[in-house]
């Protein structure tokens, strides 16, 4: 069994919250830039008498619809893709993969709008100028660096009853991304979803 739902607890807390910020008109989205990129995060979430930190990669097409999100070091990844409302979880061990339906609710919350925030200033993450925001979303706290283009390069949450977690851009590299980057390996068995019940939690997921 691969170690996704550790990796979830992990991406949990810092992505659900970012994922949700700045999506209200005249400002960009989170998790949605306008052109092709591939960011590498440093994950880091805080608990009491424990310290956890993953690294992840985010590979972004279609300006910012589809994404596969990869955590390093571990032998699977997820694609989601927004535009079908759908989500690969490739299993990359087993040859196995399962699809099943993307909801906002449960994955991030990529659609969110509830948000009050305020901009902050600006800042350098990776290189790569960010605007900073304070943001509050259902009595949660917390700051993100956005770029011009929707890419976000950092984001400090702080939710009631759970650890302070963050993430920050560590490699940041704009180019044309591969479409096999967005779809089952050849040769790869798709999984009966029925068969197996509730499946695997893919990455990020709550």
């Amino acid at each position: 069994m691969m170690r996704q739902a550790t990796l979830a607890a992990t991406l949990a807390p810092t992505l659900a919250f970012a994922a949700a910020l700045p999506a209200a008109a005249q400002q960009p989205k989170v998790f949605q830039p306008s052109r092709d990129v591939m960011v590498e995060y440093h994950i880091d979430n805080a608990r009491p008498g424990d310290h956890r930190s993953d690294t992840v990669r985010m590979y972004f097409t279609d300006g910012g619809m589809k994404m596969r999100i990869e955590p390093v070091g571990q032998p699977g990844y997820s694609i989601v893709d927004r535009r079908n409302h759908s989500m690969i979880v490739v299993m990359a061990q087993q040859h196995m993969y399962m699809q099943m339906a993307y909801d906002p609710s449960r994955v991030m919350a990529f659609d969110a709008t509830d948000v009050t925030f305020s901009r902050v200033g600006t800042d350098t993450v990776a290189g790569i100028t960010c605007t900073v925001y304070d943001a509050q979303r259902q009595g949660r706290s917390g700051q993100v660096c956005l770029t011009g283009d929707g890419l976000m390069l950092r984001a400090k949450s702080a939710m009631p009853g759970q650890p302070e977690g963050g993430m920050e851009a560590t490699k940041v590299t704009y180019a044309p991304q591969s479409a096999d980057l967005f779809s089952p390996p050849p040769g790869f068995q798709k999984m009966d979803m029925a068969a197996m019940g509730h499946g695997m939690p893919p990455p990020g997921s709550r």
